[in-house]
């Protein structure tokens, strides 16, 4: 219970951070074109500046590279088990977007506005450290949308280019924040405050724009989707299964790495989803539906899955 409750309390805090976006476009305070603009701001400004904060926090040493690397293996193999299986079991029915959108939804976590509130609740003696984590996935998991994802959904190639991979926002953040950690560019006090506080706006930021969006959507078609819940049960019961069952037998491993590892593997689906069935023009609604009903039901999910946390160590 000392990880369930406050697992469940970070969560509640972000669902109300996501209430106050519903009020505000129930009420007609925003309008629905500010939604894109808000999410520029957090893809363009936000994100980079969240990588920076997170491997500026760290020190470098030979030590934690390797962690890095070991992480990004564990990553790529539960991320590969989770595609790669719900590929197998639904390509039969690709010919329905929706199953195209359920099949990239069983994998693609919100590891950086969702995990890092839950890591910094229930790790809170050292998430400063661990945190670069996530980076490392939000890095891995837009290579993957950016060429499998983006496959998946549009069944064409011509979505994928080095260009997109590489130079994307989470990319460039990523590769500036790789400097950083590497050289131990250290920032004056006022710059480096403007980084953390700019980067921390992601969490709270996508969450309005999530509430936002939900304010948009037909609600009782959201909730009577079965479908849809089958795809949460996938992402937020059968990923972080997956992930425990790595932590709990590579005991030899970093402890703290094993434990971020199922925290953001136990995350709800990514946004991604649905900003990748956008840019290929299909699946939007679907990809919509899917993300907002599992950050829904994460208050649910995602404090049970962490009563599971203790058994890592």
């Amino acid at each position: 219970m000392n990880v369930f409750l406050p697992a469940l309390l970070a969560v509640l805090i972000l669902l109300a951070v996501a209430a106050a976006g519903f009020i505000l476009k129930k009420r007609e305070m925003v309008s629905e074109d500010c939604i894109p603009g808000l999410s520029k701001v957090m893809l363009y400004v936000c994100q980079p500046c969240l990588a920076v904060y997170t491997f500026s926090e760290v020190e470098f040493s030979l030590e934690l590279l390797k962690n890095l690397g070991i992480f990004a293996l564990i990553l790529i193999a539960v991320n590969a088990i989770m595609l790669g299986g719900a590929y197998l079991v639904l390509k039969r029915r690709h010919d329905d977007v929706v199953y195209r959108i359920i099949t990239i939804a069983t994998t693609f976590a919100n590891c950086a506005f969702f995990g890092i509130p839950i890591i910094e609740a229930v790790m809170p003696d050292v998430a400063s450290e661990v945190l670069i984590y996530t980076t490392v996935y939000g890095f891995i998991m837009n290579v993957m949308a950016w060429t499998i994802g983006c496959f998946i959904i549009s069944r064409d190639s011509k979505y994928i280019t080095v260009g997109k991979i590489f130079l994307n926002p989470a990319a460039i953040g990523t590769a500036l924040a790789f400097i950083v950690f590497l050289t131990g560019i250290t920032f004056p006090t006022s710059l480096g405050s403007m980084i953390n506080t700019v980067g921390k706006m992601v969490s709270p930021l996508s969450m309005l724009i999530m509430g936002m969006r939900l304010a948009t959507m037909e609600l009782r078609k959201m909730f009577s989707d079965y479908r849809l819940y089958l795809t949460i049960a996938a992402k937020q019961f059968l990923m972080p299964a997956v992930a425990f069952l790595f932590a709990f037998f590579l005991s030899g491993v970093d402890l703290h790495l094993r434990q971020t590892l199922f925290i953001t593997c136990a995350c709800p689906v990514a946004s991604i989803v649905l900003n990748f069935a956008e840019i290929v023009g299909t699946g939007q609604k679907e990809a919509a539906n899917t993300v907002l009903l599992s950050t829904a039901l994460s208050v649910i999910t995602l404090p049970l899955m962490m009563l599971l946390f203790p058994l890592i160590a």
